[in-house]
Parts: structure tokens; sequence; C-alpha cells
């Protein structure tokens, strides 16, 4: 980091588009549409305000959606506004890590083929389908020469409450389509750190192996920051934990939203989710200055950077 005056903040977004949120909860397939709501509001704002704050960040695709024509032209844009597309897979499997390694193979390859069409490069950032990761999986990313892995959520609170939903929707007869993590997530370190020969949830400062940039979490009680937990610390609350949270991440902080989290009640194509996302019940007017502050924060002490940069940089 040498002759820069701050250290990185990387906004990442995962583009899950609605379909898959319904599979989360159980609910009806709806099916896909030419453009989903995710993209044709949820993009057009994230793309917008980032624009306004001047953040280059990274938007973790799937490929899938790609096939869309409108979905293509917003990332063309994201992509020549200076923001990082990173591989989320091709078809956004809960259940990746346990498939066979060809099919595994062909979902990351086809992920990153979509990926190149728009920009005319193989990305070079992965993130596996809900948080969902192994040490098997991880040797597979690292084979394929990614810079940089970012998929450990090691939040006790999180893997609590996943299971709990989990279990109550399997006995109510709409099952989950979504997976578990590993418990051995929860043993993971909370900054970024390249993980030892045997265990992906171990650092070890003389690895060469892809980064692991894990969710953020606060320290000591590993509280989970990411677009939904902002609407319950507030911007207050997140401005009283910067001190924490820089002494905590004094190299890379990254903040990691979803799409969906730039859309309320009234967007279309959500009606069926606001029962299920609670944070679709604010306004997005409230939601936009809230993000608005606490990236104000963050730029006091931290420059915004794509999280590819921001790996490079360590």
């Amino acid at each position: 980091m040498l002759g820069l005056s701050k250290p990185v903040a990387s906004i990442t977004v995962d583009l899950d588009t609605s379909h898959h949120y319904r599979a989360i909860h159980g609910l009806p397939d709806r099916g896909r549409s030419e453009c989903d709501g995710t993209y044709s509001v949820g993009v057009r704002r994230l793309l917008d305000l980032f624009a306004e704050h001047d953040i280059p960040a990274t938007l973790f695709v799937i490929g899938q959606d790609t096939e869309m024509p409108a979905h293509r032209e917003l990332l063309k844009e994201a992509h020549d506004a200076g923001h990082e597309l990173g591989n989320h897979t091709y078809y956004h499997r809960y259940n990746l890590r346990t498939l066979s390694e060809p099919e595994i193979l062909d979902d990351m390859q086809r992920g990153e083929d979509a990926i190149e069409r728009i920009t005319g490069a193989a990305p070079l950032g992965f993130r596996t389908p809900g948080y969902n990761i192994d040490d098997w999986l991880y040797h597979l990313i690292e084979d394929r020469g990614y810079a940089y892995d970012s998929s450990i959520f090691p939040c006790p609170p999180y893997y609590v409450a996943k299971g709990l939903v989990m279990t109550m929707l399997k006995l109510r007869g709409n099952p989950s389509r979504s997976a578990m993590t590993p418990p051995s997530t929860l043993l993971a370190p909370i900054t970024p750190y390249r993980p030892s020969a045997r265990s992906i949830w171990r650092a070890d400062e003389a690895s060469t192996r892809p980064w692991q940039v894990p969710m953020c979490l606060v320290p000591g009680v590993r509280f989970p920051l990411i677009g939904t937990s902002l609407h319950l610390v507030k911007e207050q609350g997140f401005q009283a934990m910067m001190p924490l949270l820089r002494r905590a991440h004094p190299d890379l902080f990254q903040l990691e939203f979803h799409s969906i989290d730039f859309m309320d009640r009234h967007d279309e194509g959500v009606d069926d989710l606001v029962g299920h996302q609670p944070d679709l019940s604010i306004p997005w007017e409230v939601k936009r200055e809230r993000y608005s502050a606490i990236f104000r924060a963050l730029k006091k002490h931290y420059r915004f950077d794509t999280l590819l940069e921001g790996v490079r940089s360590l």
C-alpha cells in the first residue's frame, strides 16, 4: 500500500434475481422474465447511486441472467462505468459444493464465459451461491486461476437463523431450496486472508492461494454488516462502530449488498416477497439516504475501489 493515503473499501453486490428469493423462501416459482425487477429497478438504482458517490463496485453476476438482453445491457453499462463483474456461477445452485466435479466446473466455466462475452476478459473474482463453500470447492476455484474468492460468512447469528428458518419451512411443507453451509465456516477469520493448504478456515501468511475476503462482521460479537442488517444499526450505529471497524479491517473493508436491497415493496416483481423480506417495507428513499450516509462515513477513512483492486493492494 505504499504511496496510498487510505486503505480500500469495496462495495460488492450479488445480482440475485427474484427467482432465487422464491427458492430460499419455499415460494412457487414464477419463472423468469425478460427483465427481472432486481435488474430493471435494483441494478438501475445502484448504478446511479454508485455514480453519485464515485464508487467503482464489484457486481457478482449469475451467468444465466445474461441470457436476457436487458440484463446484458445493464451489465455492459456497469462494466463501461468501471465496475468489476465477478463470477457468481451460471445457475446459482445453492448446493454447488455437493455436485460432481464435472458439474461444478461446467457451472463455473459457463459463468466465466457469460461475463467474458460482456467484458472481453474472464473474471478474476468468485462468489459461491449462499456463501456455501468448502475445501473441495475452494480447491477448484484455485485451480481455475482466480485472484480471490469472497464466499465465507463466519457469522453464528446468521448460521443459526438460517437453520431455524429452513427447519420451519420444511415442517410447514414448503421447504427452502437453499442449503446450509458447513459449520466449520464459523471458525474462519473475519478479515481478508490467504487460506492454508490444509484448511480454508485457517489463514497462513506463507500461503500463495487466492485471497479469501469474508463478509463484513463486527469483531467480537460477529454481528453481520450487510445490506439488510444496515437497517437495524442504521447510519448512526454504523458511524458509531467506525473506530472498531477500522481496527478490525485496516487494509480492506468489504460491504456486501444484494440488488434487492435497492428495492422496496412498491417495485415490480416483489409483491410475493414482501412478507419474507422485511427490508422491502423500507421505502427506497429512506434506503437511499441511509446508504449514502454510510458511504460518506466510509469515504472519510477509505478509498473506494473494486474488490479485485482491493486484494491487489494487500
